[in-house]
Parts: C-alpha cells; structure tokens; sequence
C-alpha cells in the first residue's frame, strides 16, 4: 500500500500545474497526442461511442478510427464515469489523473507477477520481498515516469497494466 501511495503521490505532484491559468479550467501537458486522445473521450462520453471518420484529421478526407487503437480512448472515458463518482469536474481531469491512477493498478499487478515469478524458487515470504523490492524500483524508474505522469493520457499508461496483467494471466 505504501508503494502504491507513493507511486500515486510521485505522479500526481504536478496538479497544481496542470490548471490553465485563463480560463481556471483542467488542462492536459505539452504532448500531442493526449489532446487526441481527451477529444475522443469527450465525444464518447457525450454519444456513447466514438464516430467513424474524423474530419479534423487528414482534412477534408478525415481519418478512420476504427484503423486506431481504441481500447485506450474508452478507457479514458470509462475512467471518467468513475472518477466523476468521486468528484471529477470534467473529462479533463478525469484524463489528467487517468495515467496516475492506472500506473497505480499497474504497480498491484506487476508485484502479483514478480510474486507468481519467484514463488516456487523462493517461498511465500521470499517471493513476497522480491515482488515489494521490484515493485518499488518500477515505481521509481526514471525512464517510465514521463509517460505515467498526471496529465500526459499516452497509451503506455494503460499499456503497461495491459501486458503485466497479460503476462500474470498466462502463468
């Protein structure tokens, strides 16, 4: 609980940046892709479900989503649904903490994958240490942090909880 806390706190101490000092609103970090990413969950979260050209891409001809991957944009969405339970003032937020939230899931997961790894080598309370100790260094890894980061909705986010929950299922 305590690297998941601070796995979460480590991500999250930039909020305070993430407001837009015109409009007082939520705002997303420099990158682009997220700003697609948050346009998409809007609409999703306003129609149900996301349309199929995009005309603000390849204008005028427009893009067709279902060549994109949208299992990250409903995510994103359906984060919003949850968040907004507990307080979440736009989809903008919901987005911005969205990468926090589910690095946070992916610490659990990934410490049930070292757990599951090292358990017949090492014991129950061996493979317990080994998972806490891995999970603490990926929790920290500076090469991971920019795309995990509060405000910064990118694909590795949810990528990573994706493929160590993958890789715990196959065992």
């Amino acid at each position: 609980a305590i690297i998941v806390y601070s796995t979460v706190k480590i991500r999250t101490s930039n909020i305070a940046g993430l407001r837009d000092v015109t409009t007082g609103g939520w705002t997303l970090g420099p990158d682009l892709d997220p700003f697609l990413f948050l346009r998409w969950a809007k609409y999703i979260v306003e129609n149900g479900s996301l349309f199929e050209i995009d005309y603000m891409r390849y204008v005028p001809i427009g893009y067709d989503t279902s060549r994109e991957l949208n299992l990250h944009t409903y995510l994103i969405a359906w984060f919003h649904h949850i968040a907004s339970f507990f307080g979440s003032e736009s989809v903008t937020q919901s987005a911005a903490l969205y990468p926090a939230f589910i690095f946070g899931l992916t610490v659990i997961v990934f410490f049930f994958l070292t757990r599951k790894i090292f358990i017949d080598h090492m014991g129950k309370s061996g493979a317990n240490i080994v998972g806490l100790i891995a999970s603490f260094f990926l929790s920290v890894v500076p090469s991971i942090l920019p795309r995990t980061v509060a405000g910064i909705p990118e694909k590795e986010s949810s990528g990573f909880l994706l493929i160590f929950l993958s890789f715990y299922l196959f065992l």
